[in-house]
């Protein structure tokens, strides 16, 4: 599936489960997942940048399709970074094996954390990275 395929599917799905109720959360660590990405392109940079601004933008808006969340790169974070989070090993050797980057792991944290904070029962990460979606 190519990329304007799987950002067709993405929106559908976007779409689909905001009309079933569920609150979409927007952590701090995936715009700066989507900036990077973006910035590492080939071509098409300006437009993919012009869309994460309207994408930001968006959640200062009367009724945001998404919540901007905050984070505190604290003590706690820290700690819960390096450990891994809930992926049942430490950030070395998931860097060591190529199987998430820091990123990923700062978004299930950032996860864990909402989870913690709120009453939320269910909390989980909605990607379209394989390795990442094993530990939503």
């Amino acid at each position: 599936m190519d990329g304007i395929d799987q950002a067709t599917n993405a929106a559908v799905e976007f779409d689909e489960r905001r009309d079933q109720g569920q609150r979409l959360i927007l952590t701090a660590t995936a715009l700066i997942e989507a900036g990077n990405h973006i910035a590492q392109r080939s071509s098409g940079r300006r437009a993919l940048a012009e869309q994460l601004r309207k994408l930001i933008e968006a959640a200062n808006t009367p009724d945001p399709p998404w919540i901007l969340r905050e984070t505190a790169m604290d003590e706690d974070f820290v700690n819960d970074l390096l450990n891994g989070d809930s992926t049942g090993s430490d950030l070395v050797t998931l860097l060591g094996d190529g199987r998430l980057g820091t990123g990923d792991v700062a978004i299930l944290v950032e996860r864990d954390q909402f989870k913690t904070k709120t009453a939320h029962a269910r909390v989980e990460v909605w990607t379209l990275d394989d390795e990442l979606s094993a530990h939503s």
